[in-house]
């Protein structure tokens, strides 16, 4: 399990130099995490090569968690067996339809699916940011989720949810510094309330910039709640990093069909078992362009 020695702001100035970290080193800090939040929202932002990392360092029996919509990263992850609790309320490939691995992990009963809406959730990132035991939620109302959810605490009249705190979240950003400032371009979604929940914030960044670069284009998330910042270019594919590429649905496609002919296993070996360059190298350079001119077309 990561855990942090120093407060975030004692450790900031000793510890800006050292957040420029190699895959191979993410890899190993991904060793025996128990449970990991995800960050981006459905087909973007998602921390792919880093779920890559946490596949071949051997995580299992994960308590897994993201923003209110997951997409691949989720599924790759209950597709190899490595979860045994999700609390998400929403997993699939977008337009493409459910997610198939989360679906028979659902269908087989192996994994607990905790019953779960955006309220809940984000009421436990909050939670835990705020490092109180409950955050109360309002006009939860009547619903098939609210009654006689365990994750709901009542206090007198107050009724709300515990703070969800995980061993490690994993970001995706389109751009970072070495003092581990992130920079995103749209919404950051819920990655900040996970950057300030999570025990130990590990962000994968298309582009690594000046400190200077990042102040002026604008800091989404800053440094002090980032420990570490691996560049990978590409990194979110087959997902999307808003303003660099946009999702690859020809690939999302031909994962949803090998999971469904039973085929994962190769999928695995050729995507997931792999580094990085030879990630992208198995990515036909032109769809990475066509990709990329996507995301700025119009």
């Amino acid at each position: 399990m990561i855990r942090r020695g120093r407060t975030r702001d004692q450790a900031r100035t000793a510890r800006c130099a050292m957040k420029i970290i190699s895959l191979d080193a993410a890899e190993r800090r991904l060793r025996g995490v128990g449970s990991v939040a995800l960050g981006g929202m459905l087909l973007e932002n998602r921390p792919s090569t880093l779920v890559r990392a946490l596949l071949r360092a051997g995580a299992e029996g994960l308590f897994l968690c993201s923003a209110p919509a997951a997409s691949w990263d989720a599924d790759v992850l209950l597709g190899a067996g490595r979860v045994a609790t999700v609390r998400i309320p929403h997993i699939s490939l977008a337009g493409l339809g459910l997610a198939p691995a989360a679906r028979r992990a659902a269908a087989s009963g192996t994994v607990v699916f905790e019953d779960c809406d955006e309220a809940l959730l984000l009421g436990g990132y909050l939670a835990a940011s705020n490092n109180v035991p409950i955050q109360v939620l309002h006009n939860l109302g009547t619903n098939d989720v609210v009654d006689g959810n365990p994750l709901l605490i009542r206090s007198g009249d107050l009724v709300g949810v515990g703070p969800l705190r995980v061993d490690v979240a994993l970001l995706h950003a389109p751009l970072g510094d070495e003092e581990g400032n992130l920079v995103h371009f749209g919404s950051r979604w819920a990655d900040l309330l996970m950057a300030r929940s999570a025990r130990h914030v590990i962000a994968q960044v298309d582009r690594v910039v000046p400190t200077a670069v990042a102040a002026r284009t604008g800091v989404s998330i800053p440094g002090y709640l980032v420990d570490e910042v691996v560049e990978t270019p590409f990194g979110a594919h087959p997902l999307g990093s808003v303003g660099g590429y946009v999702a690859d649905l020809e690939h999302l496609a031909a994962y949803q069909a090998a999971v469904n002919a039973g085929d994962f296993g190769d999928y695995l070996d050729r995507y997931c078992a792999v580094d990085h360059p030879t990630y992208l190298e198995r990515v036909p350079p032109p769809r990475l362009r066509e990709l990329t001119l996507a995301a700025h077309a119009g």
